[in-house]
């Protein structure tokens, strides 16, 4: 009996030991990131909140939820550890061409359904979000105004393409 007690306690343990690590690569694998936005500026309500937002490694992505299939966004807060997360919807896009006084953008005006990890609050915002194609790189600006109409501008640049077209499906 002992040994097959013994038998069974470390067959389990192996088996929980081999399937976790699957889980959560599974998990991971449920959220593709479309585009990175890495904050270099912000204000909240005309506020300056930059030196808050650099020494919180804050920064916001727009992702593909896989399991449900659709566009998601979120806005990272990583020394606390704490997010506000949800759907994007209502997307409306208008491209601008380069001229001579101003380089190729795309702006983007969306819904964003959200929950904050840090306090469980649920909430619609609008959000525009401008991208500029510079030389250095494409640069952002995101403007949410939540439902209690905090006025968020956050500035930086963009990892990825975020050419949501595909996505439309």
């Amino acid at each position: 009996m002992k040994k097959s007690s013994f038998l069974t306690a470390l067959f389990s343990l192996l088996i929980s030991s081999i399937y976790t690590p699957l889980y959560s690569q599974d998990e991971k694998i449920k959220q593709e990131i479309i585009a990175k936005f890495k904050i270099s500026d912000g204000t909240k309500n005309g506020e300056d909140i930059t030196p808050y937002l650099l020494g919180q490694n804050a920064y916001l992505v727009i992702y593909k939820d896989q399991a449900t299939k659709t566009i998601c966004m979120a806005n990272f807060w990583g020394k606390n550890d704490s997010q506000s997360y949800g759907s994007i919807y209502s997307m409306e896009e208008k491209h601008i061409k380069a001229d001579s006084e101003n380089y190729e953008a795309d702006q983007f005006f969306f819904q964003w359904s959200y929950t904050n990890t840090y306090d469980n609050k649920k909430g619609t915002a609008k959000v525009q979000l401008l991208k500029v194609y510079k030389p250095q790189g494409i640069y952002f600006k995101m403007t949410i105004i939540p439902e209690n109409l905090d006025v968020l501008v956050y500035k930086g640049y963009m990892e990825g393409t975020l050419d949501l077209t595909v996505y439309n499906k």
